[in-house]
């Protein structure tokens, strides 16, 4: 295939692995999975987490390398390039598309609740939530989510930030960003994790988050599992294929892959242990949803005796997160651009923020003006209907559509597309894995394995199980 990297590849494995690492750690790693891995089992759901990170996730991210490598630009022209090379359908090129779309509601999902993690860094600093109570914290959430004004400000914010990076080239902006603020996330979580081993609440976090709860396992802590390791790698959006374009021949896929989802679990276990300790030690009981972090989380860091230290170094890191996997994301839609109508990069990049901007400000909308109006989404069987979405606001569709819809639906068709479209000797030599046996565990796996595990959490993602 044509180079088409612009003479730009990672320039070491440890700068790809951290690269990706930081596309890998999301916002959810924060505001959700310590809390769901601890009321399914704690270290049970880590365990079959584990397995289905190296089952699912594993087989899937190495495909999706080997794509990008394959082809050096972006997944439309990737399916669209190789299928017509090696005699598969036209229609192949729609799958990238429609992954490069699924990418572009991510990040305009990301971007609002990123605002407000900018919004409450810049409190938490200035002490506004020092001994505040919860119904104190409820309210205070509540007037900032209504008030559009200042929601669009924020979200309008992250959205320059993104200029500002995305704009360079992968460079001088994922290639560097990622190797500053990674670390930094690193850094900032082992000192938390440090201070909390000192906490009142460290010993309970420990039982909580890691100890094997056997009498909670049932088939809904596998599924969540199986859900969470598939989410987790940002898979099916066309992130790691962007990122495989960049890879140089000789790299290991199959080992850096390993890499990137070792380092992703690991960071996943800091955080649930620091962030759980924190928890415990104020007493506060906190679910499993995002909004928790925003109206419960300054109510713990407001009782901590160095809470407003505490409180800001938590949202700086949803703040970084949200910039490294959203910078990512925006490689493929910019990318797609750049290619498809020969623009700049910069060119490409305002046009692909403008669009994150103006959902963004749906997104907004729909919690103040447009609070009371819903939408339905649903599949008629005959006289039967199933609602997929029901009376939900915009914000929800966006995330319906992207995560739960197109991501797991691509994903599925990528894993069938390597196995069944590519020629089995390209990806041997491509892959080169240690061994002929290794090849053909991955190419099992990817054959009957994944695609099967992919249509379950497609089926969890809709309702049906």
């Amino acid at each position: 295939m044509t180079e088409t990297t612009n003479g730009f590849y990672w320039r070491s494995q440890t700068a790809f692995v951290v690269v990706s690492a930081g596309a890998t750690l999301s916002l959810n790693d924060f505001l959700t999975f310590p809390t769901l891995a601890g009321q399914n089992g704690g270290g049970a759901f880590l365990i079959f987490y584990l397995a289905f990170l190296f089952l699912l996730g594993l087989p899937l991210m190495m495909s999706e390398l080997m794509l990008g490598r394959i082809s050096r630009t972006d997944p439309t022209h990737c399916f669209e390039s190789l299928a017509r090379q090696y005699r598969g359908s036209v229609y192949w090129k729609s799958v990238g598309f429609i992954s490069v779309v699924a990418a572009l509601l991510i990040v305009s999902t990301f971007s609002v609740i990123a605002g407000w993690s900018i919004a409450y860094f810049v409190k938490s600093a200035f002490g506004i939530y020092n001994e505040i109570s919860v119904e104190s914290a409820a309210i205070a959430f509540d007037e900032f989510i209504v008030d559009s004004e200042r929601m669009t400000l924020w979200h309008t914010l992250f959205v320059i930030l993104l200029v500002s990076i995305v704009s360079q080239p992968a460079k001088l902006g994922l290639q560097k960003l990622s190797m500053l603020l990674v670390p930094a996330m690193l850094l900032l979580l082992m000192i938390s994790l440090v201070v909390t081993i000192f906490s009142a609440g460290f010993i309970q976090s420990v039982e909580y988050f890691l100890y094997i709860d056997v009498l909670s396992i049932d088939s809904e802590t596998v599924l969540l599992a199986l859900q969470r390791a598939f989410y987790t790698l940002t898979l099916g959006i066309g992130v790691m294929m962007a990122f495989g374009r960049y890879l140089p021949v000789g790299m290991s896929i199959g080992y850096s892959a390993g890499l990137v989802i070792t380092v992703d679990f690991l960071f996943a276990v800091l955080i649930g242990l620091a962030v759980n300790a924190l928890i415990f030690s104020s007493g506060v009981v906190v679910g499993a949803e995002n909004q928790f972090a925003f109206r419960i989380l300054p109510v713990v860091f407001g009782q901590l005796e160095y809470g407003r230290v505490f409180g800001s170094i938590f949202f700086l890191l949803l703040v970084i997160a949200a910039l490294t996997t959203s910078v990512a994301l925006m490689e493929s839609p910019v990318g797609y651009l750049q290619r498809q109508f020969n623009y700049s990069r910069l060119k490409s990049t305002l046009i692909v923020v403008l669009l994150v901007w103006l959902l963004g400000i749906g997104t907004v909308l729909s919690y103040s003006i447009w609070q009371d109006d819903g939408f339905t989404i649903a599949l008629f069987f005959g006289d039967e209907a199933v609602r997929l979405v029901n009376n939900a606001g915009f914000h929800d569709v966006l995330v319906f559509l992207s995560s739960h819809l197109i991501q797991p639906f691509v994903a599925l068709f990528l894993c069938l597309f390597v196995a069944w479209v590519i020629p089995r000797e390209l990806s041997f030599k491509e892959l080169d894995l240690p061994g002929r046996h290794w090849f053909e565990v991955w190419n099992y796996l990817v054959r009957y394995i994944t695609p099967v595990l992919l249509l379950v959490v497609f089926l969890k993602a809709i309702g049906i199980f």
